[in-house]
């Protein structure tokens, strides 16, 4: 993605892959702050430990509870950033889809769950319904962004899914076994609902799959990545990219898989 941004946008900027051990993030901070990087991505399992042990965070860092994007300043102090409500909230935009007063259905409760529950909140969603396979989870998630915690079966979401307008798909299932759904069997789906998966690998899993078979709007995962990375791009560079960037990126990133 980002060597693809930089040849695009005719940018000196490097972006390599570093594997860090759970217990060698603070170490590797501090060689950001003497200036081996710039800026760094986060991801799992890193990203509430590295909210934590950054120098300054973000206000959307601070409410989400963790950071995916660290920006190193001239005098050197990381402040963390979290742009993956960005990410979400730019990612339905694009598609005409706000979440400002609608009744939205996240499915999760880990680090994108967090930022897509924040998001939902900082817009101003009608309701916010949250399930996750491990209800206190989803409990502790519920009270955090005045959300209503749902039992991920059938029956209790039979009651939540007529109504519901947007559902957010936060979890890993169809990562690694594509033809699972993070849906119980029995779930209908129906085609006024806007369904995001924020799960990118593969491109068409089985909830977009089995929502584009309903009629709904169906949104991949790709479209976050591609939002919540020219958003760390931004506050990496101060470069604002045109509005033609995403989709040719997308297209990109699509095509080689």
């Amino acid at each position: 993605m980002f060597g693809w941004l930089a040849a695009r946008l005719g940018l000196a900027l490097t972006y390599d892959a570093v594997r860090v051990p759970s217990d060698g993030l603070a170490d590797f901070l501090e060689e950001a702050r003497a200036g081996r990087w710039d800026g760094l991505s986060v991801t799992i399992p890193h990203k509430q430990n590295a909210l934590v042990l950054a120098d300054r965070s973000d206000p959307r860092a601070a409410r989400t509870g963790a950071a995916n994007c660290l920006v190193r300043g001239t005098d050197g102090r990381l402040v963390a950033h979290n742009t993956d409500m960005e990410g979400i909230v730019r990612a339905l935009a694009h598609h005409g889809v706000s979440l400002g007063h609608a009744r939205v259905l996240l499915l999760g409760a880990g680090g994108a769950a967090r930022a897509a529950a924040a998001a939902a909140r900082e817009a101003g969603a009608g309701r916010l319904w949250i399930a996750n396979r491990h209800p206190t989870r989803s409990l502790d998630l519920a009270r955090a962004f005045e959300g209503e915690a749902v039992p991920l079966t059938s029956e209790a979401l039979a009651t939540v899914l007529p109504g519901a307008e947007v559902v957010l798909q936060a979890t890993s299932v169809g990562l690694d076994a594509p033809g699972d759904s993070p849906l119980p069997p029995g779930c209908v789906l129906h085609e006024r609902l806007t369904v995001m998966d924020m799960v990118y690998r593969p491109l068409r899993t089985r909830l977009l799959r089995d929502a584009g078979a309903a009629g709904a709007r169906t949104i991949d995962g790709l479209w976050m990545l591609v939002f919540q990375g020219l958003a760390a791009l931004r506050l990496w560079t101060g470069v604002e990219v045109a509005p033609d960037v995403a989709p040719a990126l997308h297209e990109h990133l699509a095509e080689a898989g």
